[in-house]
């Protein structure tokens, strides 16, 4: 399947430079919920893939965050491709470089590959089950954070009660952790597993947003929540993954709140 893989690296890579063409030329943005953006770009990248997909794998299924769940040939052996095409719409709209493409695929209820692609920020990532995760080729390893220096990714899910947000925030300040929220949960899994922040938490999250980054974080050698379970691929699960001595010391804290 190395062909098959480099033309889709390709393709994403195509996809997302022309996310930025289209940003560009001027956008139409609808509005799915509150804070919950789709621009004309979402669709047109989300299809460019689908198409590319379906033709190097024509026997697996397709889950894309716009367009759905498309089965394979069987539903019990073929795996899926899990696709979210502009995870971060709202900076992607705002014009800030926040923002990236999630590509994963998940045979066997277990993350095969994953891919994030960040196009204003040149950042590939791509990681392969067994053979580690990369970042524009440079392979990637995670390391704990000094004492007293651990800085975790959040993010809000209006799933969930803005209440729990605020005693999240205020449990990390009590235990000398530092936070942010950048509003794009794919790009920051990935940015765990490069070390630009340590860990992310985030109550309730889709799985077009977090199978890539998962599987980044577990080949780099961090720890990460088993989000395929119970149903997650179709209704989502928490999310926290972290270097993994932090893991360890927050899990059970997080899950309390």
């Amino acid at each position: 399947m190395q062909d098959e893989f480099q033309v889709l690296e390709s393709a994403i890579k195509q996809a997302g430079q022309r996310a930025q063409t289209i940003r560009q030329s001027g956008l139409s943005v609808t509005t799915k919920g509150r804070q919950d953006f789709v621009s004309q770009a979402d669709i047109a990248v989300e299809d460019e893939l689908k198409q590319v997909i379906r033709s190097l794998f024509p026997a697996d299924g397709f889950l894309g965050e716009e367009s759905g769940l498309i089965q394979g040939v069987d539903a019990n052996t073929s795996g899926v491709w899990v696709i979210d095409p502009i995870d971060g719409t709202t900076n992607y709209v705002q014009g800030m470089d926040y923002w990236c493409v999630s590509v994963a695929y998940v045979k066997n209820n277990e993350i095969q590959v994953g891919f994030v692609y960040a196009p204003d920020r040149d950042e590939f990532f791509m990681a392969k089950k067994g053979q580690g995760a990369y970042l524009n080729g440079a392979r990637l390893a995670i390391h704990d954070p000094e004492k007293g220096q651990a800085i975790i990714g959040l993010g809000r899910s209006n799933r969930r009660p803005v209440q729990e947000y605020c005693d999240l925030i205020l449990m990390l300040d009590t235990q000398n952790v530092e936070y942010r929220r950048f509003g794009a949960g794919a790009l920051m899994l990935a940015h765990v597993s490069s070390g630009l922040v340590h860990g992310y938490f985030e109550s309730h999250l889709n799985s077009w947003d977090a199978l890539a980054g998962l599987l980044l974080i577990k080949e780099s050698g961090g720890q990460v929540t088993d989000f395929l379970n119970n149903d997650g691929l179709l209704s989502g699960n928490p999310v926290w993954a972290a270097s993994p001595q932090l893991w360890e010391n927050l899990n059970k804290l997080l899950f309390l709140v």
